[in-house]
């Protein structure tokens, strides 16, 4: 039995319109109502050597110089194409019923068939099995449900709100660790994750894009829903493997008073100008900047939001929140076409260059209310905004930001809490 033909059966089991297979991710089948992941990961091994057991001489010339291929097989008689897209250590085969027209019959020699036998042979992988998800009817029941897709990832995830961390952090091979209050602790007896796992785990919960991303770049950011609130995620590769850093956050955004921030925050609101909300990773820049916009949508002001990730969801029709890449080019545009669209206040999940940097004076300098993230201490972060604009609208900046700078509140995360300091802008 070849060994593509444990796919090519299961593609024909649940009736998918096609598969895809990447080295070390979970399998991916695909439905006319969107992909759905199977619980197998494929080793980067056993791709190649599933390739190079069913492809034929030109294809395989094409793929040993690692360009991509695309030919023909048949099982079971039934033609399927392959499409193989090779990179150094990770490769991507992408799996669909050939089409044939019956005008121009494809030779013998185009299509090579798969060997075919009545039993797996040792060590196959046997049938896939299907995630939970929309395709209930069809997949198979699992033992757990789980609000993200992943059982291990939501115990881990809420074991660590429990124990009020703001991170947890997973690597190949190593067992899970959290951070609380600022410092890394291990998260009791809990065993390593293998690669493997942590492929499929990932992969179970990551969408299209960043699974992609990942493959491609080694690095990917999205966010997710535990059951217990938000989950941001960044993917990353490192020597041991596959890994990731998630960001545990709130469901939805808290008010204000009950994160005790200071009154001073609440009448920068009402005004035009620059608020900047500082402080190290992980220290709750999110969800204050989160609070601060709720409270902004209760005042009915229409707010545009740009966000690498959308990480804390408002209900609010006033708030309009924008994903960079998806919904808007990048964040300098974004803020283009909200000065355009005559936004009141224009958010900024992070302040992340010199393009960035020079939108927010424009906007600032436009008369809008501009809140945004930046990670500095709050004592600085009026001057660290200044620096990150280009030299040469660096004077013109200053002028600016020194106009309409409201004032800085910094977020320091300790054990028990969180603590706050403001800074608070020059008086006009």
């Amino acid at each position: 039995m070849a060994k593509i033909d444990v796919y090519l059966r299961s593609i024909e089991r649940f009736g998918a319109a096609g598969a895809v297979l990447t080295s070390g991710q979970s399998v991916m089948l695909r439905f006319p109502t969107g992909d759905r992941h199977a619980t197998q990961v494929t080793p980067h091994d056993a791709l190649v050597v599933m390739v190079r057991e069913v492809a034929p001489g030109p294809a395989l010339a094409a793929i040993d110089a690692s360009r991509p291929a695309r030919f023909d097989i048949e099982s079971n008689g039934v033609a399927y194409s392959l499409a193989v897209t090779p990179k150094p250590n990770a490769w991507q085969v992408a799996i669909e019923p050939a089409v044939v027209e019956a005008a121009a019959p494809v030779a013998a020699a185009a299509i090579r068939p798969a060997r075919v036998a009545t039993a797996p042979s040792p060590g196959d992988a046997g049938e896939l099995a299907i995630e939970r998800g929309q395709y209930d009817d069809a997949a198979e029941p699992i033992a757990a449900t789980a609000a993200s897709g992943s059982v291990l990832l939501d115990q881990l995830t809420q074991a660590a709100r429990a124990s009020r961390a703001t991170d947890v952090y997973l690597s190949a091979g190593a067992s899970p660790t959290m951070r609380v209050a600022g410092e890394l602790r291990s998260m009791g007896e809990r065993p390593a994750i293998d690669a493997e796992t942590m492929s499929r785990e990932l992969g179970t919960v990551a969408p299209a894009d960043a699974r992609n991303a990942w493959l491609e770049h080694g690095v990917a950011t999205f966010t997710y829903g535990d059951g217990a609130g938000r989950v941001r995620a960044t993917l990353v590769r490192d020597h041991r493997g596959p890994g990731a850093a998630l960001r545990l956050l709130v469901a939805e955004p808290l008010p204000l008073d009950r994160l005790g921030m200071p009154r001073d925050v609440t009448a920068w609101l009402d005004r035009k100008g620059l608020v900047l909300v500082a402080g190290a990773s992980g220290a709750g820049k999110t969800t204050a900047l989160a609070a601060i916009v709720h409270a902004l949508g209760e005042r009915s002001r229409r707010i545009a939001s740009f966000e690498v990730a959308i990480e804390i969801v408002h209900a609010s029709p006033a708030i309009s929140q924008r994903r960079v890449g998806d919904d808007v080019h990048s964040i300098e545009a974004g803020i283009a076409g909200a000065m355009l669209e005559g936004a009141d206040t224009i958010v900024i999940g992070a302040v992340d260059g010199a393009a960035t940097a020079g939108a927010i004076v424009d906007a600032v300098a436009a008369g809008h209310l501009v809140i945004a993230t930046i990670s500095t201490a709050a004592r600085d972060a009026e001057a660290h905004l200044i620096e990150l604009v280009a030299a040469d609208r660096r004077d013109l900046a200053r002028t600016v930001i020194e106009r309409g700078f409201l004032g800085a509140i910094g977020i320091v995360a300790k054990a028990g809490g969180r603590s706050y300091e403001v800074v608070a802008g020059r008086e006009r």
